[in-house]
């Protein structure tokens, strides 16, 4: 895999310089206001830091489900922490599942063009309304964009297109839940909380690798 520089539309999240996992667990613990003991030797829920080629990603995964996914520099990211803690009754700690590696490896082979879907099973911390969207999302192939109208009215939603982008945005899971795929209705790149650098690069690489005929749903 080829590996870019990060620095472009860079947030200050404080996790995207945390090279081990002692120092995530500190900039975590600093987040949360915690000493750094605070967090359980043996959990649930696990944070753990992959390099990718568009960057850190923070991964959370406990033994059965995803439940995280973010680039490390972005700004939302902390308060994506803050939030799975509170939904975790505090049962955070820092290391690896075998879920994690898994991830890790269907990453590896999306990046390297091989791999257009993830099969991972996965924890959806949203309304119903959300997870409504994320799913249109999953289903919308590799190769394939379309507009917030076009999604919504997919899902019988068609007045919705607002809510529609609030779902898109609030999703915790990027790659896997490709909200990269949704650009405006002239097909331009709107919005995404990576980066629009991260997006364009994601379209890009999905079209070379997985091109589908009529690119745009």
């Amino acid at each position: 895999m080829t590996f870019f520089s990060c620095t472009e539309d860079r947030h200050a999240s404080g996790l995207d310089t945390c090279a081990t996992p002692q120092a995530l667990r500190d900039s975590v613990a600093a987040m949360l206001s915690l000493a750094t003991d605070a967090f359980p030797s043996q959990t649930g829920l696990r944070l753990a830091r992959l390099d990718t080629p568009l960057g850190t990603m923070v991964a959370g995964c406990d033994d059965s489900r995803l439940h995280l996914l973010e680039f490390a520099d972005r700004r939302i990211l902390p308060e994506q922490v803050r939030r799975l803690y509170q939904a975790c009754d505090g049962d955070l700690g820092f290391g690896r599942h075998p879920l994690t590696d898994q991830l890790e490896r269907q990453l590896s082979e999306y990046f390297d063009g091989r791999r257009d879907h993830f099969d991972l099973p996965l924890a959806l911390h949203g309304t119903a309304f959300m997870r409504e969207v994320w799913a249109a999302l999953i289903a919308l192939p590799a190769g394939r964009t379309t507009s917030y109208g076009e999604l919504a009215s997919g899902i019988g939603r068609g007045p919705a297109v607002r809510a529609m982008a609030r779902a898109n945005g609030a999703n915790q899971i990027s790659i896997v839940i490709p909200c990269h795929r949704v650009t405006a209705a002239d097909g331009a790149l709107t919005g995404y909380g990576g980066g629009l650098w991260r997006k364009r690069w994601l379209i890009d690489h999905e079209a070379k690798f997985f091109p589908i005929q009529g690119a745009h749903a």
